[in-house]
């Protein structure tokens, strides 16, 4: 009888070893589950329409990539909160860490390819044009004939992966830390022309300070596709949560909401 004692208490010792271990196993998921519950972004905060600054909430980002990622996470059953990091670069740098989730925008590069997976499809297509000073225009219709002219551009900006290397081995293009500041040295003459995309700088020259002060030249340099993209550090991230988010983005874009958006703004 103390034998059978024994080994029944061993047995439940053993059922109560394993209801342990499941309810700790349990446990990691709903951790897992609570952290993905929360997405955060953050970008480019100089980019509007698509992303900027939103004056009603100083620290957090507002514009059309924030309102259709906000649609394609929501029915995953996901909060989006898009935070100001400052800079562009220093955006980046948070995606590369892992100190964010997501780029609520980004054109693909190989090394931007390196520690982010990106979700297709690109939910909208960027024209990159030259800006100049209004009535300093002149005959541009290859990358070659920006040669021999200086040329300003927002740092860790790309305009495509052939572009780019076009301008390190032959242009002469200076980086700066904001576009206002690459926008001023246009102004004072201190380059000849601006390379920026078209929707962003729109609004920007819209300003008083740069209002009527320039002007873009026909032919864009190149025209890109901006995509939304995931750390790969990012503990949300895993392929069948990508593959959900990457539906959800598809069925936005047949529905043409970025188009729909981007045509609210009464500059366009």
């Amino acid at each position: 009888m103390i034998r059978l004692q024994v080994s029944l208490s061993s047995q439940w010792s053993n059922i109560l070893r394993l209801g342990v271990a499941i309810c700790l196993v349990g446990a990691s998921f709903a951790v897992g589950a609570k952290e993905c519950s929360r997405i955060i972004a953050t970008g480019n905060a100089e980019y509007p329409p698509i992303l900027y600054r939103n004056a009603n909430h100083p620290g957090f980002l507002t514009g059309i990539s924030v309102d259709l990622l906000r649609e394609a996470v929501t029915p995953l059953g996901q909060e989006l909160v898009v935070r100001d990091r400052g800079s562009w670069a220093r955006a980046q740098y948070e995606a590369e860490s892992g100190a964010v989730d997501m780029l609520a925008g980004a054109f693909m590069t190989e090394p931007r390819k390196a520690y982010m997976d990106y979700i297709e499809p690109a939910f909208m297509q960027i024209p990159s044009v030259i800006w100049v000073r209004q009535g300093e225009t002149f005959n541009y219709q290859q990358w070659s004939d920006l040669q021999g002219r200086r040329g300003g551009t927002l740092i860790n900006n790309s305009f495509g992966e052939d572009f780019d290397r076009y301008a390190r081995e032959h242009l002469a293009i200076e980086e700066v830390g904001s576009i206002e500041t690459a926008f001023a040295k246009l102004e004072m003459g201190r380059t000849d022309y601006v390379i920026y995309e078209l929707y962003q700088a729109l609004p920007l020259l819209e300003q008083a300070d740069f209002k009527g002060k320039f002007e873009p030249l026909s032919k864009p340099v190149s025209i890109e596709n901006l995509y939304f993209t995931v750390s790969k550090k990012s503990e949300c991230n895993s392929p069948a949560w990508r593959q959900q988010l990457s539906e959800q983005v598809q069925k936005l874009v047949e529905q043409q909401r970025p188009a729909s958006m981007l045509s609210d703004y009464s500059w366009m």
